[in-house]
């Protein structure tokens, strides 16, 4: 995966419509889900680029915090 930032994060949290946090950076972002993955595993997380287009998808996201658990 490689995006230049800044980058969003957007999850469904316990609002009708999606929460959001920017990042300056793809690092900064996934460093925050792995950080939070037991919160977000059940809110649906995505990772969007500057134009709001799809970077990291929830699954995609799940195996990244899966392989950082297993790596710790």
């Amino acid at each position: 995966m490689s995006a230049q930032g800044p980058v969003t994060l957007r999850w469904r949290g316990e609002r009708p419509l999606p929460e959001e946090e920017g990042f300056a950076s793809l690092d900064a972002a996934l460093d925050a889900v792995v950080a939070r993955w037991a919160v977000l595993r059940d809110q649906a997380p995505q990772i969007l680029d500057a134009r709001r287009v799809l970077v990291a998808s929830t699954a995609e996201l799940e195996a990244i915090a899966e392989e950082e658990a297993a790596g710790r």
